[in-house]
């Protein structure tokens, strides 16, 4: 996948083209939870090794001048660091004396084994990395046999893929110090999490002066721990090295499932997949398809690969058809995406006959391999990596980090495919209960094309119409997606294909979580609000007089139907229809009205009508049936929320059918229309002020095309079914 085939960048939009400057970083996640150093040892470090004794070690370390109790200090350390007139990294440099100290002595009382990391600082030199990146970390703990694919025995050549712990030091306990130490090692944090696919969870360390803390993170909650003195409480640090120093991979982080190999001069993954059944199969990868999902700290870190299968019972397999491996991390509480697509057949089985059932399966992916990922014979879980805590301590804290609103756009390499997803319900952060998740993998037959990287609008229409289907048959046995977006809605063979059902539920079940997640770009206004808009004034004066209006938001089959809508607009109003070619500063602005890059900024544009005379001359006839299906979806959320809970079975079966003469429609007006990613420049540029004002070139038609911008249907005009045939 090129970079000209990445989704596109628009102010204050997030998508695969665009990384947050690390206060945005810090920002999304506020936060976070502050837990006491017996906490951290107990649950956030691997377990010390068999037979060491933090106490002992400490008594044989003062015994070797290497600690002294009447200074109160370590030995080699000749001054405080903020009194000391070295450079900070010089200050700190006899840290490394103190970790070969700590398993010169811990090695002495379990059998001489040797140590698993080693410790490292490069003042000018960062590790290196697949992935681009600045970030330099002050020291690091690094693996001693590389997991990297560059050359092991060179000691001085460090690389991302093999450090365990991320060190940031200050001489300065200021604010600002303690600020840009958070900021550096988050950075670091981060950086190894998003960049290696063989990766679960990682450490830090950060020091100001001789106030240091510890840090941790996986895909369920990033951690740091109170502040102590290393000098006066010497018996943490020591608990520190000892529990990371002698722990095997795994308990450090690293997937044995996973292995980095060298294919052709290039980084590759050999990636074991378990059965439930127990089968073990190995796929070898062939290029990135998505790994945008990775990019959030917290969350399902989905990544997407091309592979080909090289192992299967033990025998190796040459020459395989590519598959696609689907990498994920799903709340423990739900079910997986296979489990979930049997029990949508299950339920259109009961509903339609055999030729019906199987005519659907065309609309979904063919899951060829599924099974949770298995370590030391468990299933990897959160859990594991946190010791089976499932809460945090009753005392824990919280520990803001530092942030600014600012966002900062410049591409990143390609093959991020998806846009990310945004919580729109943000958990509470003095919530104790840890929301675990569970590793797992799919395999999928299908290599499709995403839905942003099709190049001509008759196709965009015709898997947009295929999708409709799929959504009409989820909801006439009751179920939603509850997440599309323009990554998950695929093109392959023909035929548009739905995939990631990890959010898909029967709209009765009682299941319910804490985050409601989905795309920010195509979420529905009331998802995004967790509220019903539509009721009369608002809902205000129904709340008053009817006890029902109160009921909880819950998410219905018109939620669905909006977001298949929002994909539909995203592509009329981010495209142009020439190559090269930009935008007209009319279309630059709706654009950024309608994909605002935030939080409940949609909702007034939402309700407003859109004018698709901005629109590139060849887009209008689909920009016309996208705009009445617009006013469609609000008849039918107006009509639904007469009542409340809404009663939406009539006006989503109205709102069904409307779709179906739109898109069909809209295919027909689109045939042979190319579509084109606005020149790079423009994409980077703010909307323009007083766009509307600025007069440009057809102007005076586009007034004559819009003079009545609220389409109305033509009953006379006969739908199209060339999509459908």
């Amino acid at each position: 996948m090129s970079r000209e085939k990445t989704p596109p960048v628009g102010k204050g939009i997030q998508t695969p083209d665009t990384v947050t400057r690390p206060k945005a970083l810090l920002r999304d996640l506020g936060e976070i939870p502050s837990v006491s150093l017996d906490y951290f040892e107990s649950h956030a470090l691997p377990p010390l090794p068999q037979g060491v004794d933090v106490t002992k070690i400490q008594e044989s370390l003062r015994d070797a001048a290497v600690w002294s109790k009447d200074l109160q200090r370590w030995a080699v350390f000749t001054t405080n660091p903020k009194k000391s007139r070295k450079s900070e990294h010089d200050a700190f440099k006899p840290l490394s004396q103190v970790f070969n100290a700590v398993v010169r002595e811990a090695r002495k009382t379990i059998g001489d084994r040797k140590a698993t990391l080693m410790y490292a600082s490069r003042r000018t030199k960062s590790p290196a990395s697949e992935r681009s990146n600045s970030t330099r970390p002050d020291a690091y703990l690094l693996l001693r046999e590389k997991k990297s694919i560059d050359d092991k025995t060179d000691t001085s050549n460090d690389s991302w893929n093999d450090i365990a712990v991320s060190f940031e030091f200050k001489k300065g306990t200021g604010e600002e110090d303690c600020e840009e130490d958070d900021e550096k090692v988050m950075r670091s944090l981060h950086h190894i999490m998003r960049s290696d696919p063989c990766r679960r969870s990682t450490l830090g360390v950060t020091i100001e002066d001789t106030h240091m803390r510890f840090w941790f993170t996986c895909r369920a909650i990033t951690l740091v721990s109170e502040p102590f003195d290393f000098f006066t409480e010497p018996e943490h640090l020591i608990h520190f090295f000892c529990s990371v120093a002698f722990a095997n991979e795994h308990q450090l982080g690293w997937d044995p499932t996973v292995q980095r190999v060298c294919v052709e001069g290039k980084p590759q993954y050999n990636i074991t997949v378990c059965t439930d059944e127990g089968k073990e199969t190995v796929y070898q990868t062939t290029k990135m398809i998505s790994d945008f999902s990775a990019d959030a700290m917290q969350g399902r870190g989905t990544r997407v690969f091309q592979v080909r299968l090289t192992l299967q019972n033990g025998q190796p397999v040459h020459n395989a058809e590519p598959l696609v491996l689907k990498d994920s991390w799903r709340e423990v509480d739900r079910a997986r995406e296979d489990q979930i697509l049997g029990q949508i057949f299950d339920g259109l089985g009961k509903k339609y006959d055999t030729k019906k059932v199987s005519e659907a399966r065309k609309y979904f992916l063919t899951v060829l391999a599924a099974g949770d990922v298995i370590m030391d014979g468990k299933k990897d879980k959160t859990t594991s990596l946190l010791r089976d805590a499932d809460e945090l301590p009753p005392d824990f804290g919280l520990h803001r980090l530092p942030a600014d609103d600012l966002l900062e756009w410049k591409p990143t390499r390609s093959g991020e495919g998806l846009t990310p997803n945004f919580s729109c319900v943000p958990p509470s952060v003095k919530n104790s209960k840890i929301h675990h998740r569970i590793h797992y993998r799919l395999v999928f037959k299908e290599v499709c094309q995403p839905l942003y990287d099709l190049k001509r609008l008759d196709t965009v229409f015709k898997v947009l119409m295929d999708i409709h289907k799929a959504l009409q048959l989820l909801h006439s046995i009751g179920w939603v997606h509850r997440d599309l977006s323009t990554g998950n809605v695929l093109y392959w063979g023909g035929v548009g294909k739905l995939a990631d059902l990890e959010y898909a539920k029967h709209v009765d079940s009682s299941i319910t979580h804490e985050v409601q997640t989905g795309t920010l770009e195509f979420m529905a206004c009331e998802v995004e609000a967790q509220r019903y808009l539509f009721q009369p004034h608002g809902g205000k004066s129904l709340a008053k007089t009817n006890p029902a209006a109160k009921c909880p938001f819950r998410f219905n089959p018109l939620h669905d139907m909006e977001s298949l809508w929002w994909i539909a607009t995203w592509t009329l109003y981010y495209h142009v229809d020439q190559r090269g070619s930009r935008p007209s500063p009319e279309q630059i602005t709706q654009f950024h009205d309608l994909f605002p890059g935030r939080l409940r900024g949609r909702f007034d544009v939402f309700v407003d009508d859109l004018d698709y005379g901005v629109l590139p001359a060849s887009f209008r006839d689909a920009g016309y049936e996208v705009e009445f299906m617009h006013q469609e979806i609000m008849v039918a959320y107006t009509e639904s929320e007469k009542s409340i809970p809404p009663t939406y079975t009539n006006p989503l079966e109205k709102l069904h059918s409307d779709f179906t003469h739109c898109l069909a429609s809209a295919f027909a007006a689109s045939e042979n229309i190319e579509i084109f990613s606005p020149n790079a420049k423009r994409q980077r540029e703010d909307p323009p002020s007083g766009a509307g004002d600025a007069k440009q070139p057809g102007d005076e038609k586009r007034e004559t095309d819009t003079s009545n911008k609220k389409p109305k249907r033509d009953d006379s005009r006969e739908p199209s079914n060339a999509g459908h045939q």
